[in-house]
């Protein structure tokens, strides 16, 4: 499964249930309403929920003119603090598309179902939304990851912004700061450009 955002290309294993969270039904509908999103949100076989966001500062050609660009970084106080909203966000739509969508007995009856049959149908929507939520409850199941591409090796600039994502998250949630070209010990990673 590869999926692309900030002109990088993620490969996840086959085994994930990924979505890219900005298509999502439920994102675009309260889209403008305040809240702000991560780029993916995952479900792995071992029972955890990923929320993934991606940050390209890598110079990148413009399309337009084949100028060469840089993005503007926000200083590491700035960056965690847009970041943590992001994550905290995340969760709070998906406890609200869940509820919505428990709201009515024929989706409680399908979710039921599935729990009953002890095979979940991963393509469900209510499903999906009905997983991510129950994971998101139990903070030592969910993992928030930046993906931060930056175009200088170690200046210090991604461990400051790991250590303010960690004191600005809850106390029971793994905070990974990742990048493409630094081992991260994740499951997925950047395949190549675009």
């Amino acid at each position: 499964m590869v999926f692309s955002e900030s002109d990088l290309r993620f490969q996840f294993p086959d085994d994930w249930i990924v979505r890219k969270y900005d298509d999502t039904v439920a994102y675009q509908s309260l889209s403008g309403r305040g809240l702000k999103g991560v780029d993916f949100i995952a479900l792995s076989p071992d029972g955890k929920l990923w929320l993934i966001e991606v940050k390209n500062y890598r110079p990148r050609v413009s399309e337009r003119d084949g100028k060469e660009y840089l993005a503007k970084r926000k200083t590491p106080a700035l960056l965690a603090a847009d970041i943590a909203t992001k994550f905290m966000d995340s969760t709070r739509l998906i406890r609200i598309v869940d509820a919505y969508l428990r709201r009515h007995w024929w989706r409680r009856l399908q979710l039921w179902w599935y729990g009953f049959r002890g095979k979940p149908n991963t393509n469900s929507n209510y499903w999906f939304w009905s997983e991510a939520h129950r994971r998101a409850d139990d903070g030592e199941r969910v993992v928030f990851v930046l993906w931060m591409e930056t175009p200088e090796r170690k200046t210090g600039y991604d461990d400051e912004v790991a250590a303010l994502l960690q004191e600005l998250m809850p106390t029971k949630t793994r905070v990974v700061v990742a990048e493409g070209e630094r081992e991260s010990g994740l499951a997925f990673g950047v395949v190549e450009g675009v």
